[in-house]
């Protein structure tokens, strides 16, 4: 590699490293620029391993949630991109396993319609920010529920966590799922149901049910 090259690679390491650590501050800016960058390779790279082109999509906005829920545990910025093709790997390979193990996979827990592509700018902000306040409406208990999934956790392990049956995780997430969608759907531009409003309220018959 020749002086020149070399001193341009150094420099684009470098951008990117500065690029992560103001993602790691927050930045919306910094964020979406990271989306933009990668999610054609990160696209390109889960679909062998999927060998489903239909579900290219969801993965990879699954990976880029996970990425800014967990930018701030990533040590050395320097290893982003190898940290990043981790995450893609993983999570593609666990999607696959969770369609293999059920039917409803974790993804339309809490997906909506016509998502929003990741690659539009400051998408993954908002789709976060949307799920977040979306959640201040659940119960504590819902609310863990819901942010486990999110986090790629399967069933068995939050009925686990939670002192649940794992037919009772299934059932508060089934209730829940038509209010994050429209919730979150309205959030950022996507009608997928009849508008919400207000704090939402399991029904109180349903909520003796799943106490027990």
């Amino acid at each position: 590699m020749s002086a020149h090259a070399e001193a341009l690679a150094a420099q684009e390491k470098a951008e990117l490293i500065d690029l992560v650590l103001r993602a790691q501050r927050n930045e919306m800016a910094a964020q979406s620029e990271l989306v933009r960058r990668y999610t054609v390779r990160i696209s390109a790279f889960v679909r062998p391993i999927l060998l489903q082109p239909s579900s290219v999509e969801d993965v990879v906005q699954m990976v880029f949630i996970k990425m800014v829920r967990r930018l701030t545990i990533l040590r050395d910025p320097a290893v982003f991109e190898s940290w990043l093709f981790r995450l893609s790997r993983n999570t593609a390979v666990d999607f696959l396993r969770r369609r293999r193990c059920r039917p409803t996979l974790v993804s339309d827990d809490i997906e909506f319609e016509r998502a929003p592509d990741t690659s539009s700018e400051h998408a993954v902000a908002e789709i976060m920010e949307a799920l977040a306040i979306a959640l201040t409406q659940l119960s504590p208990k819902d609310r863990n529920l819901v942010t486990m999934i999110v986090e790629g956790n399967s069933y068995q392990t939050v009925a686990a966590r939670e002192g649940l049956t794992v037919g009772a995780v299934k059932v508060r997430l089934n209730r829940v799922r038509p209010f994050l969608r429209v919730s979150v759907g309205a959030a950022v531009g996507v009608r997928v149901g009849a508008p919400t409003s207000g704090k939402w309220r399991q029904p109180a018959r349903a909520r003796m049910a799943v106490a027990a």
